[in-house]
């Protein structure tokens, strides 16, 4: 390894799911032509807006990638300069100091990121870390010990993070509605994460009221506040958070900037990694997986509320 520099893995990837293009990209820049040409050349458009200085992340570098394809990590490494295409991800762990699981089917992550973790390496988790409360439970003091992150890069959306500063009252916001697609444990976190910085993680109890291809999922606070997220396999793709408030003022939010998501993810990590300090509450990712479990069990139970603090 080069001194100063910390040596980033990247395993990757999940169908329809670009993100190991677009994280490394944000790292080690990229080649628009190559990119163009990817499986996602819709990815090279909105990079080529940015400005020159918003590639690179402090003294990263993602040297090394994997992928059950070998052919899309040979694409992905062609995409964003990283020099090592490896046939198996345990091979790459002497050779790397963090590593970034970019999948969302979360079946997948448990074994490899039980791999990395008890190797000593960082491990940053792709939504969501997981559907199981055993997992969980495992993953429990990695994230207290800050070598475990996971998220969805929505929390830090420019306009979420400056959504209560001179606009909306933070304390004034009793009520938010999201929309969101596909499913729930893959999207329906998605706007989950975006909303807890403004509503936070006091979640009391889930209770969804729809069905397969039309969740309808009541999250209710131990602050009194309320919201609502709704996850339609018909809709077109949207994802979007509206706020409300006792005073009767109200923000839209469309999700529609990837760039400042993902960038502020790994920056985020970065940051963990220097102070070892977590990025996100533990707490907060815990109650976060909890709610996906919880919003299932409740479709699959007949609209059951499910408390929280019951799940264990």
């Amino acid at each position: 390894m080069v001194d100063n520099r910390m040596n980033v893995g990247v395993i990757g990837y999940s169908e329809g799911d670009g993100h190991p293009y677009s994280f490394s990209a944000i790292i080690n820049g990229y080649d628009f032509d190559k990119m163009k040409q990817s499986l996602y050349p819709g990815i090279a458009d909105y990079l080529s807006w940015q400005p020159f200085y918003n590639y690179g992340v402090g003294d990263m570098k993602v040297t090394h990638v994997w992928a059950q394809d070998k052919s899309i990590a040979r694409d992905i490494a062609g995409c964003t300069h990283i020099d090592h295409i490896v046939d198996d991800y345990k091979s790459m762990t002497d050779d790397v100091d963090i590593v970034l699981i970019l999948r969302d089917d979360a079946e997948s992550h448990y074994e490899i990121t039980l791999h990395f973790l008890e190797k000593g390496k960082i491990v940053f988790v792709d939504k969501p870390l997981t559907k199981s409360l055993e997992e969980l439970r495992y993953y429990q003091p990695w994230l207290e010990k800050g070598k475990l992150m996971s998220c969805s890069g929505f929390r830090y959306y420019p306009k979420i993070q400056n959504a209560v500063k001179g606009q909306l009252d933070r304390n004034d916001i009793i009520f938010s509605h999201s929309v969101s697609i596909i499913d729930w444990h893959r999207y329906g976190i998605h706007v989950l994460e975006g909303i807890s910085p403004i509503m936070g993680s006091d979640i009391e109890w889930v209770q969804n009221i729809g069905e397969e291809g039309n969740e309808v999922v009541r999250i209710a606070y131990r602050s009194g506040k309320d919201a609502i997220i709704q996850v339609n396999t018909k809709i077109g793709f949207i994802l979007r958070s509206a706020f409300y408030t006792s005073s009767g003022n109200h923000q839209i939010i469309d999700y529609d900037d990837n760039f400042s998501c993902f960038r502020g993810v790994i920056w985020n990590l970065h940051q963990q990694i220097k102070t070892g300090k977590p990025a996100i509450e533990p707490n907060e990712t815990i109650t976060l997986m909890k709610t996906l479990y919880a919003g299932e069990y409740s479709r699959n139970h007949g609209g059951e509320k499910v408390y929280i603090n019951q799940l264990t």
